[in-house]
């Protein structure tokens, strides 16, 4: 490849610079020695392309030429050299100089007078062209050649005046013959980001016509037509005028939704439950890729397209918008593991296989499994996602779990559906909820009773939860509130006796920044049942405190009252407090955080909470920040130790604390 065609191939990608051949008098001599001279310094100057006086000049949009023609061949005599510039870095232009300059690329190398000489040229043309990239139309710069000194490396130096900076007189949009849109200047102007007196920079004037038919479809002009601006630069008066032909079409409105290709069995139907729109809104481009990416979402597509297509013009001179989507399908199945350890509960690891689309279309079937110390369980789940509106879930559960904890072991049956408004990464919502029924049968030992054997029970509940969201980021919050409330009704069969109760729960976080990396986090949580004693209550359904989810510093359920022999009786109330400061940073090129906290927590036999004979637990933590959340490492301490508390616990999970 040639010098010249290296020349482009870097430049081109860049797409700021204007389109300008540098003048006959920048045009670096031919050599025509093999060896360089000795004696004093070369000096070689180009002068400001255009002086003021000169004729204007039109710009073609977006070509860049280069001036050279190619490397010249290596003779003998080659030497080293150095490479200077000085006045591009106040510019912000000395790293593009360095990316694209062919002396600075060849600087190792060693190199006789032909070649120094050929990409002095390129680089002065270079220089030139970044230059007018600015805005600086009569920029100049000298070259300074110094022979080598004994066995030294010869000095190229440039020395760069940019001149004076260009900016636009006018800026004027025409609508062309035969347009079906109005007039483009009041719709369009302000939406370019260009305007009379802003400096002639091209990377600006790039962006701008490239976005303004996007820009145009955002505003509901789904089929507009935009034709490449004309530049023309009035040396004498050192500015610049903008012209372009736009014609901005009728506004749009949204009309039926199509899929083909791999649909997966979505009918058409089903791809306009995802759309936030209904046929007759106004148009928005924002709107046509918030439903392309809701069916990447749904993880049954690998690649989507969304596509507007003309329809009818109606009578008020809106144009109908019909969206086509075209899918080719994703992987199906799913395969998932998670781990993690905490020092009382110990490892802990879970794994589920999917089918995301056994029943069509996105009724999903999930086998999960948990092995743990104190706990085993293995259920089936199918799902039924976007279930008549968006991000709502309708899904049914069945399964058996065991449990050996200090307070009970239990063995469980059971299943229940449950209905769900979520929020996802797509989408953060700030009311959500879920409405559920559950199907119980328990066999349990209550281990702060010793003379209670083991009894069953027979529980249907129906679980509820609401939850309004004021945060800024669903899986690492740094700004405002979320609060969640959650009741359970439940009715019981044990033996003979039947009885019911109604279990609720209130749980506030806080987000506050305190800077650019640090911000404070709170959170408060209270529970109460009603209707029933504590002892009666199978014991997985009462209160427990204390371990990673909870008052950290503590084992799992070991804050609150407990028997003679030190086993955790549980309660009829909750009461939870902590509050975290979170530092987040860069590191070994990983994103991290820190974190320091302070955990309150108590449980109650009484059914109202209250605030008295608080447990603390105190502690830090190092956070590893994932796409999927961060992975959660901490170590606390107990503050307020009874006999037989451990002096330290660890955690490891995944995601904020809360």
């Amino acid at each position: 490849m040639s010098a010249s065609g290296l020349f482009l191939s870097r430049l081109v990608p860049v797409a700021l610079l204007l389109p300008l051949a540098a003048p006959a008098a920048a045009q670096a001599p031919a050599a025509a020695a093999d060896q360089l001279p000795t004696g004093e310094p070369r000096l070689e100057e180009f002068a400001p392309l255009g002086p003021p006086g000169s004729p204007a000049e039109t710009l073609a949009w977006p070509t860049v030429e280069s001036t050279t023609d190619g490397e010249a061949a290596a003779p003998a005599g080659d030497v080293r050299y150095t490479v200077s510039v000085k006045g591009l870095e106040p510019l912000g232009l000395q790293d593009e100089f360095e990316a694209l300059s062919s002396l600075w690329e060849h600087r190792k190398e060693e190199a006789n007078l032909a070649q120094i000489n050929r990409r002095i040229a390129e680089d002065r043309d270079l220089i030139d062209q970044l230059l007018r990239s600015l805005g600086h139309y009569g920029g100049s710069a000298q070259v300074v050649v110094t022979p080598p000194a004994d066995k030294g490396a010869t000095s190229v130096a440039f020395v760069v005046d940019p001149g004076p900076l260009y900016h636009f007189s006018e800026i004027t949009l025409n609508r062309p013959e035969g347009a079906t849109g109005g007039d483009p200047a009041a719709i369009v102007l302000p939406l370019l980001g260009l305007k009379p007196g802003d400096p002639v920079v091209a990377a600006n004037v790039t962006a701008a016509a490239d976005a303004v038919a996007l820009k145009l479809a955002d505003a509901g002009y789904a089929f507009p037509t935009v034709g490449k601006p004309d530049i023309v630069i009035d040396h004498a008066s050192r500015t610049a005028t903008l012209t372009a032909s736009i014609d901005v079409g009728a506004r749009g409105v949204f009309g039926s939704v199509r899929i083909t290709g791999q649909t997966q069995g979505f009918r058409d139907k089903d791809v306009a439950v995802l759309a936030r729109f209904k046929p007759g809104d106004p148009y928005s481009e924002a709107k046509r890729d918030d439903l392309r990416r809701a069916l990447i979402q749904t993880g049954l597509f690998g690649t989507v397209g969304v596509k507007p297509q003309p329809g009818e013009m109606r009578p008020d001179g809106t144009q109908v918008v019909d969206l086509v989507a075209t899918t080719e399908v994703a992987p199906v199945h799913t395969i998932a593991a998670s781990g993690g350890y905490s020092t009382d509960q110990g490892i802990r690891v879970e794994a589920s296989w999917s089918h995301r689309n056994l029943i069509r279309p996105q009724g999903a079937f999930t086998v999960r499994a948990v092995a743990a110390e104190r706990q085993q369980v293995l259920g089936v789940e199918l799902e039924r996602r976007n279930w008549r509106r968006r991000d709502q879930t309708l899904s049914g559960r069945f399964g058996f779990s065991a449990e050996q904890q200090d307070a009970y072991s239990a063995t469980t049956l059971g299943g229940g559906a449950a209905i769900r408004r979520e929020s996802n990464i797509l989408w953060q919502k700030s009311l959500t909820y879920s409405a559920g029924v559950e199907l119980l049968v328990t066999r349990q030992r209550d281990r702060s009773a010793p003379d209670d054997p083991n009894n069953t029970y027979y529980i249907l509940a129906f679980p509820g939860s609401v939850t309004w969201d004021r945060s800024d980021s669903l899986l690492n919050p740094t700004r405002g509130f979320r609060l969640t409330g959650r009741v359970s009704p439940e009715f019981t069969l044990r033996g003979q006796t039947y009885f019911n109760y109604a279990k609720a729960q209130i749980e506030g976080t806080a987000y506050l920044p305190l800077g650019t990396s640090l911000s404070a986090a709170g959170r408060l949580h209270f529970g109460a049942i009603g209707g029933a004693s504590r002892g009666r209550i199978a014991p997985d359904r009462r209160f427990y405190a204390g371990g990673g989810g909870s008052v950290r510093g503590y084992s799992y359920q070991q804050v609150g009252p407990k028997d003679a022999d030190g086993n955790p009786t549980g309660g009829n109330s909750l009461t939870e407090a902590a509050i975290e400061l979170r530092y987040r940073f860069r590191a070994f090129g990983n994103d991290l955080g820190l974190v320091g906290f302070v955990d309150a927590g108590q449980i109650y036999q009484s059914s109202l909470p209250a605030f008295d004979s608080l447990k603390l637990g105190a502690g830090i933590g190092l956070r590893y920040f994932t796409a999927f959340g961060p992975v959660r490492i901490d170590i606390a301490t107990p503050v307020t130790p009874e006999k037989g508390d451990p002096r330290l616990q660890f955690y490891v999970s995944i995601g904020q604390a809360f």
